[in-house]
């Protein structure tokens, strides 16, 4: 492992590159705020000294600095630095709007789905599942353990380094049975425990469920949970993603600008190849029709299912211009199916979209996307789904809302496997950066206002987990690709491609060791050619 990680900081810049441009960006914003109050503190020292004004003559305080007077007297420079300072208040009052808690994702009452996922978790990895649980077939309950595993088992060991992960490396034997409740409180139903108290029915459901989780995780992990913390020992608080405080870096107006400029001029290149972009309710998306094309044709085998995209979290559709003029130009030639680009503003630094603040969620989103495919006929001929990173948590959503819709599926750096599993959560979100791509990733993705918000007040954990009964309900392997990078820094990529092979997907998957997050499709060598095969087999 050391030696992977010596290879993967050998083959990105040094961190420190990454930490100068982020501090130039950074530094716009109090340079604005000094050149507004230098040029309001000239005029009124000109105000002051209507004499020497008269006389042609600086003010005493630039008297000997002309040019330091000359440049904090530009009206140009004035002027964006006032926009810049307006924007940075108005910033930092979103800021604080986005703390308050989701009333959307807070439960009063047990989710059937969030028992599937807790059932997975508890599953996950066990070499015999029949030895530690009595109620195997029982899939809609939580598990219940025959025995609790030995101390030193296997499973037990790897189940306790998995969970101590929740709680930022806390030793197992630390972690205290107030610290589980609270996390899983607000895993399962957004709440912090106390809060459940409150809340829970008459009959206690809640806390009967969480007492009896909490009860099969002391005998999955071989070890009771301490009633309170050692004394003595530094207590680290578990990350409650949804609970925890919204961290945003500021970040200058000229930035969404530029951003939404490169955004436009990609948008702009693919209308010139017949790309056109439409309005679904309060959605907008790209969209490709070949000449001729027709649902009836599909059926006929004279022509190709449509390709639903759903791009990830970044910078929007410029970091996916060389993917997209693969999958609109395949060969240098018009694409011979329709794609379908579904544009989501609120990871996208479209700051400027009445969308930004106000994701779609698993209820909304395939609502939405299944009434464009209607729109234009898809919906008779089935369609294929191409999806990357934060894409395949809303891919997940299609999969369970119409599974008979979806043909083919191609998952690029899924982030909606092992969702139980405490790493992405960590490595995005909380982790200290230590290369040159984490430190990127950090500011420009995870602390952005739009992708901020998304992460930390509109993530539903059971609803973006995707299970393996999932896929099996109405795909086959053939029908599935999951595409996973190595050295990837969001999800551990390793864990993920094990969970795979364990649950019969071992030849759907395509591993490629060597690449990061994103690299699958952002690179000049990109392997979206391949995926359209895939796709339109």
């Amino acid at each position: 492992m050391g030696c992977l990680d010596w290879r993967r900081e050998q083959s990105q810049p040094p961190k420190l590159l990454a930490q100068v441009v982020v501090s130039l960006l950074w530094g716009i914003v109090p340079l604005s705020w000094v050149y507004a109050f230098m040029f309001v503190a000239l005029r009124v020292r000109q105000a002051r000294h209507l004499r020497l004004v008269r006389r042609d003559r600086k003010p005493t305080l630039f008297g000997r600095r002309p040019r330091l007077a000359a440049f904090f007297s530009r009206r140009r420079l004035f002027a964006w630095s006032v926009l810049e300072v307006a924007f940075s208040l108005y910033y930092q009052y979103l800021v604080r709007q986005v703390q308050k808690r989701n009333p959307i994702l807070s439960r009063e009452t047990v989710d059937p789905i969030m028992i599937r996922v807790m059932r997975e978790a508890i599953l996950d990895n066990l070499e015999d599942p029949e030895r530690f649980v009595s109620n195997l077939d029982a899939h809609n309950d939580i598990p219940i353990p025959k025995a609790s595993l030995a101390y030193d088992d296997p499973c037990a060991v790897a189940f306790r380094r998995e969970m101590s992960g929740w709680f930022m490396g806390m030793k197992p034997e630390h972690i205290s049975r107030a610290d589980v409740l609270d996390w899983l409180a607000c895993f399962m139903f957004d709440k912090r425990y106390d809060e459940v108290l409150a809340h829970d029915t008459r009959d206690g459901a809640m806390q009967n469920l969480l007492a009896e989780v909490l009860h099969t995780f002391e005998a999955r992990r071989g070890l009771p949970f301490a009633e309170s913390a050692p004394p003595g020992v530094e207590r680290k608080r578990p990350m409650l993603l949804t609970l925890d405080p919204v961290h945003v870096h500021t970040r200058p107006l000229v930035l969404y600008l530029m951003v939404s400029a490169m955004n436009r001029v990609v948008e702009g290149y693919f209308r010139l190849h017949g790309v056109r972009r439409c309005q679904h309710g309060s959605l907008s998306y790209l969209l490709y029709v070949p000449r001729g094309w027709s649902p009836d044709a599909v059926w006929e085998g004279k022509a190709y299912r449509p390709i639903l995209f759903l791009h990830g979290l970044g910078l929007g559709l410029n970091e996916y211009a060389l993917a997209l003029r693969a999958l609109l130009r395949p060969r240098g030639k018009p694409a011979p199916y329709p794609v379908v680009i579904p544009l989501q503003p609120w990871m996208s630094y479209e700051f400027f979209s009445p969308r930004f603040l106000r994701p779609w969620h698993h209820v909304e989103a395939p609502a939405l996307l299944h009434g464009i495919l209607a729109r234009h006929g898809f919906d008779k001929c089935h369609v294929s789904i191409l999806s990357h990173s934060m894409g395949t948590i809303v891919h997940a959503w299609l999969m369970r809302a119409w599974p008979k819709l979806i043909a083919r599926s191609v998952f690029v750096d899924p982030v909606c496997f092992q969702l139980w599993e405490p790493h992405i959560c960590y490595r995005f979100l909380y982790k200290p950066t230590e290369s040159f791509v984490e430190f990127v990733l950090r500011y420009f993705a995870a602390r952005e206002l739009g992708n901020a918000n998304l992460l930390t007040r509109h993530f539903d954990w059971s609803s973006n987990v995707l299970l393996m009964h999932d896929i099996w309900k109405h795909h086959t392997p053939d029908d599935v690709r999951i595409y996973l990078a190595g050295d990837d820094t969001v999800l551990h990529a390793w864990r993920v491609l094990h969970l795979l092979k364990r649950c019969g997907l071992q030849d759907s998957v395509h591993y490629a060791p060597a690449l990061h997050h994103g690299e699958l499709m952002m690179l000049p060598n990109h392997r979206v050619p391949e995926m359209i095969d895939v796709l339109i087999q």
